[in-house]
């Protein structure tokens, strides 16, 4: 079977990290596999296909509208002819969709999050088979959207991350080092987790040489954030180093892990922090509603997320025996839960079905 995987940028992002790891098990199942990337964006994800050598194509140098990309996907699939196209992501769903009704190729979708553009709304039922990166992400497409069952199939989006050696745990004493690794855009809500940490420093001065707060990442918020830091006079509290290749250094790093996210499906740099053996605080968004009930790995925010955070974390500087006891306790759950078996379990598991929406559609 001939595969083409369209996904919308090469950006750095749980979706495209995951990339190599989707066509090694495409691969191994026997097929053959073509990667391109509607736009370039930051390219971060780059690096990650060249080390696994997985060579890849741009549609183009930057962001074109929707029927550009359209058109040069469409001429790209006259030419190659794949039995499928895989999409991954919004804008190349939607351009993956039309092109695989208009040449009567069979398309398969890709789902990251509980959330859904309008475009998408509207084409859902053009895609053969969605695929959820997550149980949470499954239930949105079968309960909110109302696709049918036996058009939805789960592949979490996550493998174990080994960290060695792995953090060490925080004494109470030395200064809280708190992480986030994700894009710098509104719905990571990184400006309401800023203003917790500026609310906290007002309420606990203390705090000001307790604690330290990383985001790893880059995108559009960025000029936004680094104001907000400035205006803050956070300098000295706050860092935003910019996107990294590997994030391990960051998870050895860091004694609690921050995600204060609108939404997500599987996120899988709160999941990496589990693996590394980190508590994390996050939003009860996506699967990581589930990760922290099933795991007691971290905590939820409840209510309106800046005084939820501000309050959270004030506590938790009075209690390092309660975060070491949750991140051994999602370390386990991630040991248990996503094992580099299981990645390949549910993928081949995918595969399959495909294989056999392609044989219907000869």
């Amino acid at each position: 079977m001939k595969i083409h995987y369209l996904i919308t940028s090469l950006e750095s992002g749980g979706a495209e990290a995951a990339v190599p790891g989707i066509v090694a098990v495409m691969r191994k199942a026997g097929h053959e596999v073509e990667v391109t990337a509607c736009e370039p964006r930051d390219m971060a994800a780059a690096r990650l296909l060249d080390e696994a050598g997985i060579p890849y194509r741009l549609l183009f140098d930057r962001r074109r509208s929707k029927l550009k990309t359209t058109r040069a996907f469409t001429w790209l699939m006259r030419q190659s002819r794949p039995d499928v196209i895989w999409t991954s992501l919004s804008a190349a769903g939607l351009v993956g969709m039309v092109t695989g009704v208009m040449l009567g190729i069979p398309v398969v979708s890709w789902k990251h999050s509980a959330s859904i553009r309008l475009h998408t709304r509207i084409t859902r039922g053009l895609s053969r088979l969605w695929v959820a990166d997550s149980p949470s992400v499954a239930n949105f497409l079968t309960g909110t959207l109302g696709i049918a069952d036996d058009r939805v199939m789960t592949w979490p989006l996550f493998e174990q991350l080994t960290v060695e050696p792995p953090p060490t745990p925080w004494d109470g004493r030395k200064v809280l080092r708190i992480g986030s690794i994700g894009r710098l855009h509104p719905v990571k809500n990184y400006d309401l987790l800023i203003e917790a940490i500026a609310r906290l420093r007002a309420l606990r001065p203390d705090s000001a040489n307790r604690l330290h707060l990383t985001i790893v990442g880059d995108g559009p918020e960025r000029a936004q954030l680094e104001a907000l830091v400035a205006r803050h006079a956070l300098q000295q509290m706050v860092d935003l180093p910019g996107a990294a290749s590997d994030v391990r250094p960051w998870l050895r790093s860091w004694h609690l892990y921050v995600q204060p996210s609108r939404y997500e499906g599987m996120c899988l740099a709160a999941h990496e922090a589990m693996s590394a053996g980190l508590p994390i605080l996050v939003t009860p968004v996506g699967e990581l509603r589930e990760s922290v009930r099933v795991s007691e790995g971290g905590l939820l925010l409840d209510g309106d997320v800046v005084p939820s955070l501000t309050a959270t974390i004030d506590e938790l500087l009075d209690s390092p025996e309660r975060l070491a006891r949750m991140g051994k306790a999602g370390k386990s759950y991630i040991e248990r839960t996503y094992g580099k078996a299981a990645f390949e379990q549910a993928g081949l598991a995918v595969i399959r079905r495909v294989e056999e929406l392609v044989d219907m559609a000869r």
